[in-house]
């Protein structure tokens, strides 16, 4: 739709996809959505997934069931050569930051959201350490920074407020706060339609408190459930969400 706020997912913003073997980039599929989204005057939230089946292989990393099927990498873990992935994040952002150099032919709209991995407290989409997924986010987003200073940083979406993603967070975000610039949760339904009914958004909000951490607070994937959905979506914004993105009907759940 025109004038959107628009979350591809898992997106085109891959590394397997875009650097399908070392030092080969392939661009086309990411030129080809941004193109799409800024004719339709889209904002996007660009997803980075710093997985590339070749590098993983070249320290033998354990294989893991990929979370969106064949064209998904099926390595998840932290990148064999950091150096390499950092080149990767590099050259994207330069080629989608809309500064006139090297930048993608015809970009009339920069990508500004950059959201660094999702729900990495689940082995569904990281089989790495909480520390290896710190190191990833802060290098990352130094990376982002240095080649676009008005970019803004999302954090990795946390997946609800269940003991286990409290846990993580509770442990990764005092390390992380000082290289995001806006705090993410999901709120998403499970097969019974049970739901939160502020989407998570009041423990979230607390937890970011409890660490003297200020940040404006977005829902980047929203789903009601059995709740009720006006009422769900005002108190989230009462609880402090600024940006609430519905996934649509034929999310997981």
């Amino acid at each position: 739709k025109n004038n959107s706020w628009v979350r591809p997912h898992p997106g085109p913003f891959v590394w397997d996809l875009i650097e399908p073997k070392e030092d080969e980039y392939f661009w086309n599929d990411v030129d080809e959505y941004v193109h799409y989204s800024q004719k339709h005057n889209q904002n996007i939230i660009a997803t980075i997934w710093p997985y590339a089946t070749w590098d993983q292989k070249s320290c033998k990393r354990k294989k893991s069931k990929s979370p969106f099927g064949k064209h998904f990498p099926r390595y998840l873990s932290k990148p064999c050569s950091m150096e390499k992935y950092y080149k990767f994040v590099s050259l994207m952002v330069e080629r989608y930051n809309g500064d006139g150099v090297e930048d993608m032919p015809g970009l009339t709209k920069p990508i500004i959201y950059w959201e660094i991995m999702n729900e990495p407290e689940f082995k569904m989409f990281f089989r790495g350490k909480e520390k290896d997924f710190i190191e990833i986010f802060i290098e990352t987003s130094k990376i982002i920074k240095n080649k676009q200073e008005e970019s803004k940083i999302l954090m990795a979406g946390a997946a609800g407020m269940f003991p286990e993603s409290k846990k993580f967070w509770s442990s990764a975000l005092p390390k992380i706060h000082n290289y995001l610039d806006i705090a993410n949760i999901h709120h998403i339904t499970g097969p019974d339609g049970s739901c939160d009914k502020e989407m998570w958004v009041d423990e979230f909000s607390a937890l970011l408190k409890q660490n003297n951490i200020n940040k404006p607070i977005w829902v980047t994937e929203a789903m009601t459930g059995k709740c009720k959905v006006i009422e769900s979506y005002i108190n989230a914004f009462l609880y402090g969400a600024e940006v609430i993105i519905d996934v649509g009907i034929h999310a997981p759940g």
